[in-house]
């Protein structure tokens, strides 16, 4: 079994303003990962942030929240969170928040692909542009805690990339993320929508 972690204490500062708490379709994009989460079947559903609203919106959905007491320490430490309060399991699936569009097609595909051999990393990949989420198996637990700083899964997918198996995602909006202001505009023009940013 996996153990999703939701990386969700970023400080969003290429968009100037909290995107966790940007709308899309009538939610937040917390609240729009939180409910994809819900259809999945993970062995826990983690969340790992440094607000006390998202740590509370986690607590009411189901969600096993850790509270991030230094995230200005970078990624590595939401990793290394979401790892510790894990149980026993086969692997960690790590998400960001600003992925609006993945679909629970796409994440159950990349479990599938990661319990034929639960011995590889697991990475999206549209046409040779790597994405999230991202499965690590237990054997790299260590390498995931031994992250520093805003280093996050990547350096150890390049360090391991002959133990990484990519599958192919034919739907680049759905490894869309949303770093800045344009990112959201995109988004909302592909929606046909209109919010104040």
């Amino acid at each position: 079994m996996i153990s999703g972690i939701i990386m969700a204490s970023g400080y969003s500062r290429r968009m100037n303003q909290n995107k966790l708490l940007l709308k899309y379709k009538g939610k937040t994009l917390i609240e729009t990962i939180l409910d994809t989460f819900l259809r999945i079947d993970f062995l826990e559903k983690i969340l790992v942030t440094r607000e006390e609203e998202i740590l509370q919106l986690g607590k009411n959905n189901g969600f096993i929240t850790i509270e991030n007491k230094h995230a200005d320490k970078g990624i590595s430490e939401s990793i290394k969170l979401g790892i510790q309060a894990s149980n026993d399991c086969d692997g960690y699936m790590f998400f960001t928040v600003d992925q609006p569009l993945l679909d629970e097609n796409i994440i159950n595909k990349l479990m599938k692909v990661f319990h034929q051999d639960p011995s590889y990393i697991i990475v999206p990949r549209h046409k040779g542009r790597r994405g999230s989420p991202v499965v690590f198996p237990r054997k790299f637990k260590k390498d995931l805690l031994g992250l520093e700083g805003d280093t996050g899964g990547k350096s150890i997918i390049n360090k391991y990339l002959s133990q990484v198996r990519f599958v192919e995602i034919d739907d680049e909006k759905s490894l869309f993320d949303v770093d800045t202001k344009e990112d959201y505009e995109k988004l909302l023009e592909w929606d046909g929508a209109a919010y104040d940013i």
